[in-house]
C-alpha cells in the first residue's frame, strides 16, 4: 500500500496572493495608499524574509511602512496582518484543477493522504478547508521544521503511518518540494503545471505530471505505472 503527500501552494490550490494583498490591505487601514505595482517586490522580498524564517513581519512591516510615511506604527502590526490574511481566504484560495478529484479518487482507493505545507498556522489550514479538505495537516511553522529539511518528510510519513519509502510527494517546487521529498527516502513527483524548467545541474524527477489526476496512473499496479517512471 501505498501513501501520498502534497504540497499545498501551487499544488492543490492557489491563493493568488493573499499574503501581499493582505499587506495591502493593512496599509489602508493605516490610511497609507500605495501603489500597489510599485510596492509589490518590497512587499514580496519581506514575505519572503518572513516565510524563511529570517526576519519576523514584527520588525520588516513597521519598516516598510515608515518608508512610505507612516510613523509608530502600533505594536500589533503583525497580528493585524494575520487578521486581514485569513479574512481574505474565502475571497482569495481556490483549488487547481483536478486537486478534488484526484483527491476523492484517492480516498475512494483506501490510500493514504496527509498533506506538508511550509507556511503559518491557521492560514495554511483555513486554505486547505476552502478547498474542501479535512485530512492530516502538517505546516511548518507548527512542526518547527520547513521543507526541504528532512525531517520534516519523516513527520509525513509518521502522519501517514508508512515507511519513507512507501510515501509519494507530489509538489510543483523542484528543489524544495521534490528533491527534498527524494533525499528524505520517498518518491518525488514533480506537478510541472506552471511550465517552469526543471533547474540545471539537478537530477530529474522520477516522475512528472501536468495534471493532478494523472498521479492515478503512476499508483503501482495501475496499467501504465511502469512507463509513466523514469
Amino acid at each position: 500500500m501505498i501513501s501520498v503527500g502534497f504540497d499545498f501552494d501551487h499544488t492543490l490550490g492557489i491563493d493568488n496572493g493573499l499574503e501581499c494583498k493582505a499587506v495591502l490591505a493593512l496599509a489602508a487601514d493605516l490610511g497609507l495608499h500605495l501603489d500597489d505595482d510599485a510596492v509589490k517586490p518590497a512587499i514580496e522580498s519581506l514575505l519572503h524574509d518572513f516565510r524563511e524564517g529570517t526576519t519576523p513581519l514584527a520588525r520588516s512591516l513597521p519598516a516598510f511602512f515608515a518608508a512610505h510615511g507612516l510613523v509608530n506604527a502600533d505594536g500589533n502590526i503583525e497580528v493585524r496582518w494575520r487578521e486581514h490574511a485569513l479574512a481574505l481566504v474565502d475571497r482569495l484560495v481556490e483549488p487547481l484543477p483536478g486537486a478534488r478529484e484526484l483527491l476523492r479518487s484517492l480516498a475512494e482507493r483506501g490510500i493514504p493522504v496527509a498533506v506538508l505545507t511550509n507556511g503559518w498556522s491557521p492560514l495554511q489550514e483555513a486554505k486547505l478547508a476552502k478547498i474542501g479538505y479535512s485530512g492530516s495537516i502538517l505546516v511548518s511553522a507548527t512542526i518547527g521544521r520547513a521543507k526541504p529539511d528532512g525531517r520534516a518528510f519523516d513527520l509525513l510519513a509518521r502522519a501517514l503511518n508508512a515507511p519513507l519509502a512507501a510515501c509519494w510527494y507530489i509538489g510543483d517546487t523542484p528543489t524544495v518540494d521534490v528533491v527534498g521529498a527524494r533525499d528524505a527516502g520517498m518518491h518525488g513527483v514533480w506537478f510541472d503545471w506552471e511550465g517552469h524548467p526543471w533547474p540545471p545541474g539537478v537530477s530529474l524527477p522520477e516522475a512528472r505530471i501536468e495534471r493532478l489526476p494523472d498521479f492515478l496512473e503512476l499508483i503501482p499496479g495501475s496499467e501504465t505505472a511502469a512507463e509513466n517512471l523514469r
